[in-house]
């Protein structure tokens, strides 16, 4: 059975919640807008272990080919890119936070070169 944009969500948030809680650190609210690094903490390994994880329980792995992990700043942006590994039909505002990510990303690198 193909998760729902609904489960994809729950999912995601759950692990994010089991990471912060293995770190020993009080389990907040999630909001999309949460800032992965600058909000919850998280650290690059945190990250690695995030992405592992909902790999080997969703079975796909958004970042081989659709989204640059790179461009995941947010929950939304993760969320969004589990998103679009299953539904790619949910529409323009499943990459919203994507698209935006994407284009920040591009601007720093076009800053760095231009230095």
């Amino acid at each position: 059975m193909e998760p729902t944009p609904a489960n994809i969500e729950s999912f995601v948030h759950g692990r994010i919640r089991a990471i912060l809680a293995e770190r020993g650190e009080a389990v907040p609210h999630l909001s999309g807008s949460d800032k992965l690094n600058a909000t919850l903490g998280l650290t690059s390994l945190d990250l690695a272990f995030l992405v592992s994880d909902l790999e080997a329980e969703l079975g796909v792995d958004p970042f081989a080919k659709l989204v640059s992990i790179t461009s995941v700043r947010s929950v939304d942006d993760l969320v969004d890119a589990y998103r679009m590994a299953f539904i790619p039909h949910v529409g323009p505002g499943a990459t919203n936070h994507l698209d935006a990510a994407a284009q920040r990303a591009d601007l720093r690198r076009a800053r760095r070169q231009n230095r």
